[in-house]
C-alpha cells in the first residue's frame, strides 16, 4: 500500500494521511483504523489516483459527512476519499447550480436562501454532501434529492465518466442506482427557483430550528436508522414495543426519537449491530414489519440487515 501514497505525493494529486479513523470522520463516531485516508485537490487528480488504484481490486470507499455511516471496528486495509478539500464547491448559471461531490448541502441551503432561491429548504436539515445525497437520494420535509437534480457526472468501477439524467437513476426512498453499481459522484447539477418574498431563509431557519427539537443532533449519531415500511413510522414501531431508551453498553435508543440509535460513550459496532438486530426481531416478532437499516455499512463480513 505504500506505493498508493508515493503515487499520490509524487503527481500532487492531495494530501493522503495515514493515522484516520472512522471514529474521526462519522458523525456516529464508530469505527477501526482507516490505510489511507485520502482528500483529492481537484476531480482529475481523483481521476488520475482511481485509475492507477483500481487495478489493485483493494477496498475504495467514498465518505463525505460521515452522517449515515456505519463502520466497524476492524481495520480497513484500503483508502477512504473525501472530497471536502476541493477549491470550488458550486457555480451557478442562471437558476441551474452545478456542485461538487463534497460541497455541503447545509451550506448550499443556506447560500440558496440569502441568493432568494426556494426549493433547496429541506437541505437545511441533512447533515451531508451533495455527493452523499444523490448516492441515499437524501431527503426531509417530503422532498428528496430526485426533486431537485436535473444531472449528475458519475464515474464507474471500471472507470467510465458520463453524465446521467434524472431518469437514469432509478430513485427512490432513500435507495438509487448508484448504490446498485457503486458509482461514485464528480458533479451535480441542481435546479432552484427564485422566490421574491424574501421568506425563505426564514423557513430554513424554522426548519433547522424543528429538527434541533425533534431529533438528538447534540449526540454521536448516524441519522435515521430505519427506513418508514410502507404506512408506518419507524420511530413509532419501536417505541411500541418499548425500546425507547433501550441500552446495549454504550449503544442507546434515543429518548428523543427512537429512530436514532446514539452512541452513548464509547459504544462499540458489536453493541451497535446488536442493538440493530434486537430492534428488527422484536418489530417482526410483534408487528410482522422488516426494518430495513438506512445507514451505510462499511468494513463488515457478510452482514445484511435487510
Amino acid at each position: 500500500m505504500d506505493d498508493v501514497k508515493k503515487f499520490v505525493l509524487d503527481h500532487k494529486l492531495g494530501e493522503i494521511l495515514e493515522n484516520k479513523t472512522f471514529k474521526d470522520c462519522t458523525t456516529l463516531q464508530v469505527g477501526g483504523k482507516i490505510r489511507f485516508f485520502y482528500y483529492p485537490n481537484s476531480i482529475e487528480s481523483f481521476l488520475a489516483f482511481h485509475k492507477f488504484y483500481r487495478p489493485s481490486g483493494r477496498p475504495l470507499f467514498i465518505i463525505g459527512a460521515g452522517s449515515n455511516v456505519f463502520a466497524s471496528d476492524a481495520d480497513f486495509e484500503g483508502v477512504v476519499v473525501n472530497f471536502s478539500k476541493l477549491p470550488l464547491k458550486y457555480y451557478r448559471i442562471g437558476d441551474t447550480f452545478t456542485c461538487s461531490p463534497g460541497c455541503s448541502v447545509v451550506r448550499l441551503s443556506y447560500d440558496l436562501a440569502r441568493l432568494g432561491y426556494t426549493g433547496g429548504e429541506f437541505l437545511s436539515g441533512i447533515p451531508a454532501t451533495i455527493g452523499g445525497a444523490v448516492y441515499m437520494n437524501a431527503g426531509a420535509n417530503g422532498l428528496e434529492m430526485k426533486d431537485i437534480l436535473i444531472s449528475a457526472k458519475l464515474l464507474s468501477k471500471d472507470g467510465v465518466v458520463r453524465d446521467y439524467e434524472n431518469s437514469e437513476l432509478g430513485f427512490g426512498y432513500r435507495k438509487s442506482r448508484l448504490q446498485e453499481e457503486g458509482l461514485i459522484v464528480l458533479e451535480a447539477k441542481l435546479k432552484f427557483q427564485k422566490d421574491e418574498s424574501g421568506d425563505v431563509l426564514k423557513r430554513v431557519k424554522e426548519m433547522k430550528e424543528k429538527r434541533n427539537k425533534s431529533q438528538p443532533v447534540d449526540q454521536k449519531c448516524a441519522g435515521c436508522t430505519f427506513q418508514n415500511p410502507s404506512g408506518h413510522s419507524a420511530w413509532r414501531l419501536i417505541d411500541q414495543i418499548g425500546f425507547r431508551g433501550f441500552k446495549i453498553n454504550n449503544a442507546q435508543v434515543s429518548k428523543k426519537h427512537c429512530n436514532f440509535l446514539i452512541n452513548n460513550g464509547d459504544a462499540k459496532s458489536e453493541d451497535l449491530l446488536e442493538l440493530i438486530k434486537r430492534i428488527q426481531k422484536n418489530v417482526k416478532e410483534q408487528f410482522n414489519i422488516d426494518l430495513k437499516c438506512e445507514w451505510v455499512l462499511v468494513n463488515f463480513d457478510n452482514v445484511s440487515l435487510f
